[in-house]
């Protein structure tokens, strides 16, 4: 079957799945029966149904605008739900995105991750196409993003779908992997342990990839070549949890959130803004996809230097101190489920509330208030102190 063929089998069956769930839905909706979650999903499968516009060549060789279903290689409307959608052509562009989404996902957030990937494929370029992958169990708070677990599920997944574009694009087409906060860490699962090889990587805003890689070459191979991004003030990746910050990486490209001559019409700053229209961080993005390397700008600032009265600095040694802490009590594994030096299952809930309550300090870190954020440090530093001798005291 011829690859077009393909494409317009899955987007078909798939559309029929969402029409599906749309009637079971609405008819519960309409029983009476159904639950708020059920009427949240049914606006989002709406939403998903809602046909998109898009431009083709008629005949007479005009450029005509048409209605067209969305495009998804997979949907999963039950749960938590599951979607891999295709934006622009993907069988002819020249440059393909995959966009990996962070924590706090789920279908019902997926329109919006699906909007942000066509302000990527807009910043890219009209010969290129980005498929928004969704297809992980996104964590779905601060405690579940502390550990690696979902990223080491996903990572195979998101391998998995690397391989399967490869037999649907077009021969000559280059990959980039655009990741941002817990999605970067999948994706370093996927290139890590799954031996996924796009052209490019792009790490936005992460969180660290793993305690012992502080370098491009720990985990990425040829030809992959890395870009990080790091915003002033994106708390995430000043707390380094689940690693060295990409960003501080010497031989990986850094690039500038900020326009080098100071002529930004839309500023960027703290952890989810790297994706606005008419940003640097935007158009950087845009240049690595569709291979403009040259036009990337970069940058090299320090943590002290992005944060008024230098608070990213203490916050980094707080959040290492943590980490170390929340190891220790899960065991130090990877899947930060197991237990270490003989502890009771209570002592592994306690210290995981503290980890957690240390995580929430750092987010609390979003605002611009300097007093603030001196004042959610000093919280965080109150609550693990407590927590652990709590923690200590179970052991002995």
């Amino acid at each position: 079957m011829a690859v077009s063929d393909q494409l317009a089998e899955r987007f078909r069956a798939n559309q029929e799945l969402l029409v599906g769930a749309r009637d079971r839905l609405r008819a519960a909706v309409e029983a009476g029966t159904a639950s708020d979650d059920e009427r949240r999903r049914l606006d989002t499968v709406d939403k998903l149904l809602v046909p998109v516009k898009a431009t083709t060549v008629d005949a007479d060789g005009n450029v005509v605008e048409v209605e067209r279903p969305r495009q998804f290689l997979k949907v999963d409307p039950d749960g938590k739900g599951r979607a891999v959608e295709v934006l622009g052509d993907l069988e002819h562009a020249k440059h393909l995105a995959v966009v990996v989404p962070g924590m706090g996902n789920s279908l019902d957030t997926f329109p919006g991750q699906s909007d942000r990937g066509e302000l990527i494929r807009q910043e890219a370029g009209p010969d290129s196409a980005v498929v928004v992958w969704f297809d992980y169990d996104s964590p779905q708070g601060l405690e579940e993003a502390a550990s690696k677990e979902g990223a080491i599920e996903g990572g195979p997944r998101l391998a998995e779908c690397l391989d399967e574009l490869e037999e649907l694009k077009d021969d000559d087409a280059d990959v980039t992997v655009v990741a941002h906060s817990y999605g970067t860490d999948v994706a370093a699962e996927a290139v890590m342990e799954c031996g996924a090889r796009p052209a490019r990587l792009v790490l936005t805003g992460s969180p660290g990839i793993e305690k012992y890689v502080d370098e491009a070459a720990d985990f990425v191979q040829p030809p992959t070549r890395l870009f990080t991004e790091r915003a002033p003030g994106d708390y995430v990746s000043y707390s380094e949890w689940h690693g060295p910050d990409p960003a501080t990486f010497p031989d990986a490209i850094r690039m500038a959130t900020a326009d080098p001559h100071g002529q930004d019409p839309v500023s960027v700053h703290w952890h989810n803004e790297y994706y606005r229209q008419n940003s640097e961080a935007l158009r950087n993005v845009g240049r690595v996809v569709r291979d403009d390397l040259k036009a990337v700008t970069t940058t090299d600032t320090s943590r002290g230097e992005e944060t008024k009265l230098g608070w990213a600095v203490p916050l980094n040694k707080l959040s290492h101190a943590v980490s170390t802490l929340y190891n220790k009590i899960t065991g130090g594994q990877r899947h930060g489920v197991e237990l270490g030096d003989g502890m009771s299952g209570g002592g592994r809930r306690e210290g995981r509330d503290g980890a957690a309550a240390a995580f929430d300090g750092v987010a609390a870190l979003s605002g611009t208030s300097v007093a603030s954020a001196t004042s959610a440090v000093a919280r965080v530093k109150a609550t693990i102190a407590s927590r652990g001798e709590r923690s200590e005291g179970r052991r002995r």
